[in-house]
């Protein structure tokens, strides 16, 4: 009964103190990520990290919309990859000039600024697609069926999106430098930097967020529009699937912590099942034990209770003499 009492306790235990090291080592992952890279500072270990980088962005670009089609990731990752290369290669080699240009120190930071604008501006723009082809396709099927072109069909969709797309980032460039002060320009002030010079890299910066997601936003939202709607102009429905949920990296992320929930539940039950079972067996065997010694002690007091037959009267006097010599 104690150990029933202590199974759901301990389980509760030992499961807190696995999501509280889950929550630490993610909490740490990027800075023991980032720490060998930056001292190696290789080519090809900086080079894979990016790739990295771009890999987990266009998994985290396509997880907002209710609707993919097929080949969706491989469309985002080669639009995230070909327009985030050609910004940072303008930026590094002629706007900074750094040299190496694959130098960690510049690349990186870089890099993850220009992917996370990227990111929202290929999510907006894709979820407003999706969200105009499942509520007005019977406007643009209207137009295709008097003639119109796809893309005279879905220019107003793309215009429209694209501008979606594109307003975060043009509400932040509007105050920039006024209102809010964005994370780079901070980080050099506060590191000692002359003002005059951290406002001419942030400048330099915000061109280039513009540049790669406006492109990203574009080129996304084109080929979204061009696989609803077919080279004969028409439009295709059966080609955009509802999502599930848990889409992008969180939905990777929860549904592996999910698992590994999972597991380690079985886990601990268990192990606290083979740990009650050998207390029980432990418990049984000392009962048993008990018992057998105490019917053993039974016996033996039985045999000593028990009298001798009397003796005939001519032995009892022989006795009786012998004892008194």
């Amino acid at each position: 009964h104690s150990v029933c009492t202590i199974v759901p306790q301990v389980t509760a235990l030992l499961l807190l103190l696995l999501l509280l090291l889950l929550l630490l080592c993610l909490s740490s992952l990027l800075g023991y990520i980032l720490v060998p890279i930056f001292q190696v500072n290789q080519p090809w270990l900086v080079l894979l990290y990016a790739a990295f980088m771009v890999w987990v962005s266009a998994v985290e670009a396509i997880g907002r919309p209710a609707k993919v089609y097929k080949g969706m990731f491989l469309h985002t990752l080669l639009i995230i990859a070909v327009c985030t290369s050609s910004v940072m290669a303008w930026a590094l080699l002629l706007v900074i000039g750094v040299r190496p240009w694959w130098n960690a120190q510049y690349l990186i930071p870089i890099l993850g600024m220009v992917l996370g604008n990227t990111i929202s501006g290929i999510s907006v723009g894709l979820a407003a697609v999706m969200e105009e082809f499942s509520t007005g396709a019977d406007r643009i099927e209207k137009l295709l069926a008097l003639g119109a072109s796809r893309s005279e069909a879905t220019k107003e969709l793309l215009g429209r999106s694209v501008r979606l797309a594109m307003t975060p980032l043009l509400n932040q460039m509007s105050v920039v430098g006024l209102v809010s002060i964005p994370g780079m320009m901070t980080g050099q002030i506060l590191g000692g930097s002359n003002p005059d010079q951290a406002a001419r890299y942030q400048m330099v910066i915000m061109f280039l967020l513009g540049a790669a997601a406006t492109a990203a936003a574009v080129c996304s939202t084109t080929a979204a529009v061009f696989v609803a709607v077919d080279s004969c102009h028409r439009l295709r429905p059966e080609r955009l699937i509802t999502r599930g949920k848990g889409g992008g990296v969180n939905g990777a992320i929860t549904y592996a912590l999910k698992q590994v929930w999972r597991f380690t539940v079985r886990v601990c039950t268990a192990s606290l099942a083979c740990l009650r079972w050998c207390i029980c067996c432990g418990s049984r065997r000392a009962r048993d034990g008990e018992q057998q010694s105490g019917a053993a002690d039974d016996d033996t007091s039985e045999q000593h209770d028990v009298q001798q037959p009397l003796l005939p009267p001519e032995q009892q006097q022989t006795v009786a003499g012998t004892a008194a010599r």
